[in-house]
């Protein structure tokens, strides 16, 4: 089949899903490989959050200090209090049409992580009954089937677990960062934040040899502003044999139509974009 226009021998589920919003972005983002991703305060917080759960599942232990350091670094470093980027939000939001937003300083962020990751032992053993972790950033790179590609993930947590009749369980988790209310409906029900997840249980199950029935997945919010020991919250996706046909059939599809150089714009899903407005994509 030749080589895949993004020059990789992988997808990811981020590049499917980018994709399905809107092959243009996909293009410019994969394949002209045009970065304007900006620094932003809640994928730092988000990266260093993950760094000790991850730390967590391996050892039982967190370094909270190490991590409130971390944290007053980054923003110290990347300005996200100083007034230059306060009203550069500001802006962008008013040139959107938003409400305005108060800005959160770097005090809150650090109570937000450290109320967060102090509930994670008692919500786990809550949650996953006898729970033991079997990895942490477990690396998927598996053959897409018929394709001459692989499928490439990070899976933050797999364990295992006491489930009913006294079986073990095992589950795939993928820890996210949200606001004090959790998502939304509408989110919890999207086909395409559900197929993440049921993405990386598909491609996990079938490396280790498991039937779908036997592995269970969803995601563990992290919820910023949450009241303490009401931060963690499991949302469980059903994944069975008809849900990981869909993502299969995605996934596919998104390789076949980038070969053959379908760009189409979706109009429908500019308003977050990073292109939207640039020379790019005027």
């Amino acid at each position: 089949m030749g080589n895949f226009p993004t020059q990789k021998q992988h997808v990811s589920y981020s590049e499917v899903k980018t994709w399905k919003e809107c092959p243009y972005r996909h293009k410019l983002a994969y394949i002209d490989k045009i970065d304007l991703g900006e620094d932003s305060p809640y994928l730092d917080y988000g990266t260093l959050l993950h760094d000790q759960l991850e730390r967590y599942l391996n050892t039982k232990t967190m370094d909270l200090d190490e991590l409130e350091s971390k944290l007053r670094a980054a923003w110290e470093e990347k300005g996200f209090d100083s007034e230059e980027y306060i009203q550069k939000q500001a802006a962008w939001r008013k040139y959107n049409g938003w409400k305005p937003k108060p800005h959160v300083y770097i005090d809150e962020w650090v109570s937000w992580a450290r109320n967060s990751l102090e509930d994670i032992p008692e919500f786990l053993d809550s949650n996953f009954p006898n729970w033991k972790a079997l990895s942490a950033e477990e690396q998927l790179y598996e053959n897409i089937e018929n394709y001459d590609l692989n499928f490439k993930g990070f899976i933050d947590a797999v364990i295992e677990c006491d489930g009913p009749k006294g079986k073990r369980q095992r589950w795939i988790i993928d820890w996210k960062t949200a606001n004090s209310g959790g998502w939304y409906r509408d989110k919890k029900r999207d086909f395409l934040t559900q197929a993440q997840i049921a993405a990386y249980k598909l491609f996990w199950r079938q490396k280790n040899g498991f039937g779908s029935r036997e592995v269970k997945c969803g995601f563990v919010l992290l919820k910023r502003g949450a009241k303490k020991g009401k931060t963690c919250e499991l949302l469980a996706v059903s994944s069975g044999p008809k849900m990981e046909e869909r993502v299969e059939k995605l996934v596919k599809s998104m390789i076949t139509s980038v070969r053959r150089g379908i760009f189409l714009k979706n109009r429908d899903s500019c308003l977050f974009c990073d292109y939207k407005d640039t020379p790019h994509c005027p």
